[in-house]
């Protein structure tokens, strides 16, 4: 258990790490974007799960993550950018690659279980949301029939 608390993160580690407020990463992890284990107060974030949050968060347009890469690129070229992306944005990158082989069957298991219930979550809220916009265009459409009779 002691190799496993050593690749916690606190809030505090990983908004100084990603350059962002300890609330977004608070907000991430109440979303349920970020699994982690409460401690005390606060959270503790294991290192494989950050590095599926930046990976996925990287590869979304309009998040921060995604929109510093190309301004860098733009202002310093193409070696700057590839230097940020692995040294600030993945920066867990040799961390991750130790760790994974090092892993305890208990941590991967665990680690798998918290997997699949962050994509049931996100599976769950794009339902949601799918089930929404189309209420709201029933709405629409309904109104717009009332319209037409009239």
């Amino acid at each position: 258990m002691i190799g496993k608390r050593d690749s916690m993160l606190t809030t505090k580690q990983i908004s100084e790490l990603l350059r962002v407020s300890e609330e977004t990463v608070r907000r991430w992890i109440r979303t349920g974007e970020l699994h982690a284990e409460q401690d005390g107060k606060g959270y503790r974030v294991d290192e494989l799960a950050l590095k599926r949050l930046v990976d996925e968060k990287s590869q979304i347009p309009g998040t921060a993550l995604n929109k510093i890469l190309p301004i860098i690129q733009d202002m310093f070229g193409p070696e700057a950018a590839q230097f940020a992306k692995s040294n600030v944005f993945d920066p867990l990158q040799a961390t991750m690659q130790s760790s994974e082989t090092t892993a305890t069957p208990e941590a991967s298991k665990a680690s798998m279980e918290a997997e699949l219930a962050r994509l049931k979550r996100k599976k769950r809220r794009l339902e949601l949301e799918h089930e929404l916009k189309l209420l709201d265009i029933e709405e629409q459409i309904a109104s717009m029939e009332r319209k037409q009779q009239s």
